[in-house]
């Protein structure tokens, strides 16, 4: 559905991953094979009037897709039930900056528009999204509050140029990606369901233990209160924390930051940055500062099953981990299970924070790098002594730093961080696509 097709907003996990995974056929085909080759299901035909018609309005969505979207959130966020899947401070205006949710979603509308020939070039983000929804537990019953505030949204925006003739292609190209992600969604939920310690919808944990990390982060150490099996997952994954304000509910993702298994003893890890407001005015994170303010030892929390696709792939390859502020997380896990997988393959860890007292898991870090030879850990500081490197990290200081440039490439932060590291590596040091994986809070065009 092309509200959903939008990138991950991560005040919670907002992310583009780009990493080697199977394509959607084009838009063309009759049937979508699943992206594990184990499914084959029917899908509507898009008539080849329908995708030229869309593909001649990208220009216009180009153009206008920001007010569209404005205008299809402010009316369909005044469904509870709808609201309760986004995150109300991604709706907020910044000075001289585009509001995060509707700007996102308006680049993936015209991607969708200007791609919709060639389905295969938005895979990672049709999977991306899937993973996504499943964990916030997005059903099929949403897609058609979605499409209908859509269309409504375009015809109301474009007023008489939205001829009937492009309402209805619209109407049938919506209505297209829809199956997919449904389809896709489905298959996800089933998957989970049937594996060994998973579930459908919401599962009740137990807070074993609250931990303060720094002056800005916590995490919350969890148990099941059924005490049934855990669910694996890959390092770098999220569940969903789904909580109730005045008897609405909400939900916001969060990384597991710490690997499945390896002496969990039951226990699942997620660390959560306090969402300060962005500007005077702005509103503050809600889901982040009821668990920092709010949230004790023995309290219930509902949890959705752990999803994502910023994951560890298996790779003979050095690694390279790079995270910023609560960016730290996902690398974290990944960190974690690399160490407790191997003796030997080199890893480098590159932590930037804006001072010693914001930085999570320093003493964590400082004992792995005590404990393990194949460990090279780096942090820097915007504020801290001097005999730490200054952050911003710069592809100078990455040099200094990593011995092969032929690694496997992970990295998580703000978008300053990431657009240097990003053109640094693909651009200058000609690391393939294939061996950069990362999460970017925002949409790639800002990458």
């Amino acid at each position: 559905m092309a509200l959903f097709l939008k990138r991950f907003n991560f005040g919670v996990r907002a992310t583009f991953i780009s990493a080697s995974r199977s394509s959607l056929p084009p838009l063309s085909s009759i049937t979508y094979r699943s992206f594990h080759g184990t499914k084959k299901v029917e899908s509507p035909q898009l008539s080849q009037e329908t995708i030229d018609i869309v593909k001649a309005t990208a220009p216009v969505i180009a153009e206008h897709g920001y007010s569209i979207t404005r205008n299809m959130y402010g009316r369909m966020l005044k469904d509870p039930e709808v609201a309760a899947l986004f995150n109300p401070s991604h709706q907020v205006e910044m000075k001289g900056e585009k509001a995060h949710q509707p700007w996102t979603l308006a680049c993936s509308v015209h991607a969708y528009a200007a791609n919709i020939d060639n389905l295969a070039a938005l895979s990672e983000a049709v999977e991306r999204i899937a993973q996504k929804h499943v964990s916030l537990y997005v059903l099929p019953r949403h897609y058609p509050i979605v499409a209908e505030n859509l269309l409504w949204s375009i015809k109301h925006t474009l007023g008489d140029a939205a001829t009937p003739e492009i309402c209805k292609a619209w109407g049938e190209a919506v209505a297209f990606l829809a199956d997919i992600f449904i389809k896709r969604e489905t298959e996800i939920r089933e998957h989970k369901r049937d594996t060994v310690g998973g579930w459908l919808g919401w599962r009740e944990f137990v807070v074993d233990r609250k931990v303060v990390e720094s002056s800005e982060i916590v995490s919350l150490y969890l148990k099941p209160k059924d005490e049934g099996a855990l669910l694996d997952y890959p390092a770098g994954s999220y569940s969903a924390i789904r909580v109730e304000f005045d008897g609405i509910a909400t939900q916001r993702n969060y990384t597991l930051s710490k690997p499945a298994g390896h002496g969990h003893d039951g226990v699942w890890r997620i660390t959560v940055k306090r969402e300060s407001p962005l500007f005077e005015g702005a509103p503050s994170g809600r889901v982040s500062g009821y668990i920092h303010d709010k949230v004790k030892e023995g309290d219930v929390l509902n949890m959705g099953v752990p999803c994502g696709d910023f994951v560890l792939k298996e790779s003979n390859k050095p690694h390279v981990l790079i995270s910023g502020g609560v960016g730290i997380t996902p690398v974290l896990a990944m960190l974690e299970d690399l160490i407790n997988k191997t003796t030997k393959k080199t890893i480098y860890m590159i932590n930037t924070a804006r001072c010693p007292e914001a930085e999570a898991m320093h003493d964590v870090l400082a004992d792995y790098r005590r404990k393990h030879m194949n460990l090279f850990i780096k942090t820097l500081y915007d504020e801290g002594p001097d005999v730490y490197p200054k952050a911003p990290l710069s592809m100078d200081q990455l040099d200094q730093m990593i011995v092969d440039r032929d690694c496997e490439y992970y990295f998580c932060g703000p978008k300053g961080m990431m657009k240097t590291i990003y053109h640094g590596l693909r651009d200058h040091w000609n690391i393939p696509e294939s061996q950069l994986h990362y999460e970017f809070f925002g949409p790639t065009e800002d990458l």
